[in-house]
């Protein structure tokens, strides 16, 4: 019965068009790393699904579940109640509400512009600083973890907030919430220890590192766990958003 429904709703929304739902939603039929993140988000929630990216009607089935935990509309797409209750974060407005380029409102600019950025090495940093910065080094090779948020397995935003609670400062959770702490800098006022952002994945901040010093910062990456990578070329030059300064 339960696979009848979501088969119905699909053949509805191919039928219909996606009056009242968003671009934005998860929905049968829906594909791709965010798919895929949603049903590893699941999986920690215990209902187990395949997480390939394919939002099937298993998903389907697997986020009714989940709603019906949350006491919310077991309707089986995700949309932004559910993927706040499920992700921990704001889902992002669909594409198509944003103005396109580089210009939306979420990204300003989206990788660094070689011909304005100034590289420099770290000078001298404050007691504070070092103890983060250092803090941090710590951990280099420890797993990544989708939803991590102790040595045992970090994400991104996970390993942020756990190494800056650990010297007494709280930050948000989420990448996109660590984002709008702080203060904004340009990527040429960088010093160690603070935080820079970028888009990886989805619409606006995805993943958050540690600014350790001359273009380098260290993070919880999916493809080799907590480790120090450079922003001055390559895969997270392309895809640097901002950086704030919480310190």
């Amino acid at each position: 019965m339960k696979r009848r429904l979501c088969v119905l709703l699909l053949t509805g929304v191919l039928a219909l068009g996606t009056a009242g739902i968003s671009h934005a939603d998860y929905m049968i039929g829906s594909q791709g790393p965010e798919v895929r993140n949603l049903q590893k988000r699941l999986n920690v929630y215990g209902f187990k699904v395949k997480a390939d990216g394919n939002f099937n009607v298993a998903t389907c089935n697997a986020v009714k579940k989940f709603q019906r935990r949350k006491h919310l509309s077991a309707d089986g797409i995700v949309g932004p109640v559910t993927y706040k209750a499920l992700m921990g974060k704001t889902m992002y407005k669909a594409k198509a509400d944003k103005p396109s380029g580089r210009g939306n409102a979420s990204i300003p600019y989206v990788g660094i512009d070689d011909s304005r950025v100034e590289w420099h090495k770290a000078g001298p940093v404050s007691d504070t600083v070092r103890a983060i910065t250092d803090e941090a080094q710590k951990y280099v090779g420890v797993p990544y973890q989708f939803g991590g948020t102790t040595p045992r397995g970090f994400d991104c935003s996970g390993f942020i907030q756990y190494v800056f609670n650990r010297k007494g400062i709280i930050l948000p959770r989420g990448a996109d919430e660590q984002y709008l702490s702080g203060r904004k800098i340009s990527v040429n006022a960088l010093e160690p220890g603070d935080l820079v952002f970028f888009n990886t994945y989805e619409e606006g901040v995805s993943h958050s590192g540690l600014y350790l010093g001359d273009g380098y910062f260290i993070s919880a990456t999916s493809s080799r766990g907590v480790a120090v990578a450079t922003m001055k070329n390559g895969y997270w030059h392309d895809r640097y958003v901002g950086a704030n300064r919480v310190l």
